[in-house]
């Protein structure tokens, strides 16, 4: 056999080769340890994605979504859900946040924290990470991109968004045996009174109204009237005003002049028992009021109108959103932007709305034709194009506030107070809490 001589260079390009092999090897199969024990090739972590929701029906919906996404990333990627219960939710968040063992991605309410949270640093602000993807903003309603900026920077991404408080919910049944015509977009306050009382029967235990009595449900009273529970820039509580007072003298009148709601605690059963039983005509909520008709016998006989109109012409709303945010204590938010952007997008809103009736912030998705077939849906759009600016206490003492006035309003319910007896020293309690400095992360 002839021997071959190697040239230098052939050497060294035979050599490096198998040195690449012997490294493949080495990375794909065990190799002995010390004793002869085979030591375990580590496999690289999936990148972790912990995500924050309050438990419920949008928290399932991101859980669909998570995993679909998981299953398109595997085995890079891993978004981990964390639900909790509402009691607890805010109040966990903002444990977290103070500790710095708050996750990569958390839901909010625009009127829960979402500001102060972006205020203090909590959350991160996404404009640089839309400019470097190309996200593009458009298809969703300006005024719900609005509300998810502080400052000109925006904190989060709008996935639900509706008007508050603003549906007028109605038992058809009841309207029907009294020969009523059903409430509709024309609706003045005077129109809801006189529905009212012919639907009020004392003997029966019907009554013809149930008002949202928390702050949200007063503010769409104050605002139809052309009062207010609080000014533009957050500075000043103005629910002393003439206009104000008015408005809380309807529904003061509603109990105890014309008695057509229900006191609190006049009946034991709740808002969605009394319509099941046919004791009560209408009640006011938000979109939510339409799951009412899971516990009815004919779910067809709950219609629903836009609240009424005041004596300013218009009714009274405030535009509320629920953005999915971004934290600043989050080590993959390139990836952790990829998962949120999710829901904005028409699939996820549509769907949940399929789903779990929800609203929606995309334009395309409220005017989409078999969305429009639900009668909710086709009312709340019609509102939400009208909306009116959501304004929260400028110190971020939101939570602190709602409270304040609700409680204070409640002597009027009551019938222990009348609305001129306490109408200025609740503005005081709710101006003195104004006039406090911001509040910080828990």
């Amino acid at each position: 056999m002839t021997e071959r001589k190697l040239r230098r260079r052939d050497f060294l390009r035979l050599s490096a080769t198998a040195t690449v092999g012997m490294l493949a090897a080495a990375c794909a199969l065990p190799t002995a340890g010390v004793g002869g024990e085979e030591a375990q090739v580590v496999e690289k972590e999936p990148t972790l994605i912990r995500v924050h929701h309050r438990l419920g029906g949008e928290c399932d919906n991101w859980e669909y979504w998570a995993q679909k996404f998981n299953d398109e990333h595997s085995p890079d990627i891993d978004v981990k859900m964390e639900c909790s219960p509402g009691a607890d939710y805010f109040k966990k968040l903002n444990v977290m946040a103070a500790g710095g063992t708050i996750g990569d991605i958390v839901w909010i309410s625009s009127i829960e924290g979402f500001y102060r949270m972006a205020a203090t640093g909590v959350f991160a602000p996404l404009d640089d990470l839309v400019a470097d993807t190309g996200f593009d903003l458009g298809g969703i309603y300006e005024l719900a991109v609005e509300a998810a900026k502080h400052e000109g920077k925006l904190y989060g991404l709008p996935q639900l968004s509706h008007p508050g408080r603003t549906g007028l919910f109605y038992d058809m049944t009841l309207f029907d045996a009294a020969g009523i015509d059903y409430p509709d977009d024309t609706w003045t306050y005077d129109d809801l009174l006189a529905a009212a009382q012919q639907l009020t029967n004392p003997d029966e235990g019907v009554f013809g109204i149930d008002p949202t009595n928390g702050y949200f449900g007063i503010l769409v009273d104050l605002r139809a009237w052309g009062g207010d529970v609080i000014n533009e820039d957050g500075t000043t509580c103005p629910i002393n005003s003439p206009e104000a007072v008015a408005a809380l003298k309807f529904r003061s009148d509603l109990y105890h002049t014309h008695k057509v709601a229900a006191l609190p605690g006049q009946v034991l059963e709740g808002t969605t028992q009394m319509v099941a039983a046919n004791k009560l005509a209408m009640f006011q909520s938000g979109f939510w009021g339409w799951s009412t008709r899971n516990f009815l016998e004919r779910p067809d006989t709950l219609g629903v109108a836009p609240m009424p109109k005041g004596t300013t012409g218009h009714m009274g709303s405030m535009f509320e959103s629920d953005p999915a945010c971004l934290t600043t204590n989050s080590e993959h938010k390139q990836e952790a932007f990829e998962f949120m952007s999710i829901f904005t997008t028409f699939d996820y809103q549509f769907r949940a709305w399929q789903e779990h009736g929800h609203m929606s912030c995309r334009p395309d998705v409220m005017n989409n034709e078999e969305v429009l077939q639900d009668p909710m849906m086709k009312v709340f759009a019609g509102i939400f194009a009208q909306a009116m600016p959501l304004v929260l206490p400028a110190n971020f003492r939101e939570t602190e506030y709602f409270k304040t006035i609700t409680e204070e309003l409640s002597v009027i319910w009551l019938g222990q107070k009348t609305v001129d007896e306490v109408i200025d020293d609740i503005q005081k309690k709710a101006q003195d809490i104004l006039d406090k400095s911001s509040l910080e992360v828990a």
